[in-house]
């Protein structure tokens, strides 16, 4: 369903539930005037405690979603953390190897230019 269609669908019988406010919200993400024609609608449908209702409905949702959002972040961070330590440590380790055969600082060296120069 499109959304001028879903517009249109909105009517005294219309079931206001998740899913109701999952399209308004989805809906209203590209197109802010969205969200408040239908609340204009539902207020005309005698239907202004609708308009609260989902509020409250985006008001938990975003909660949940900030919650989820802050658990991969902290996830995220220690992954990169992870990574950058064991960066960290293979540099380390090069040098202590690098010091024990004396190429210290040294990751190639100069073996001449090619022969068909």
């Amino acid at each position: 369903m499109d959304k001028q269609s879903f517009y249109q669908s909105i009517n005294e019988t219309t079931v206001f539930d998740d899913d109701f406010f999952k399209k308004i919200y989805g809906y209203s993400v590209y197109d802010r005037p969205f969200l408040e024609s239908v609340s204009r609608k539902l207020i005309s449908l005698g239907r202004k405690d609708m308009v609260q209702a989902y509020n409250n409905w985006f008001t938990r949702w975003k909660a949940e979603d900030d919650k989820i959002r802050k658990g991969v972040a902290s996830w995220y961070q220690e992954k990169l953390n992870m990574e950058w330590e064991q960066k960290i440590r293979k540099i380390q380790n090069r040098k202590v190897v690098g010091k024990k055969n004396g190429t210290e600082g040294r990751d190639y060296q100069f073996a001449g230019l090619p022969q068909d120069w």
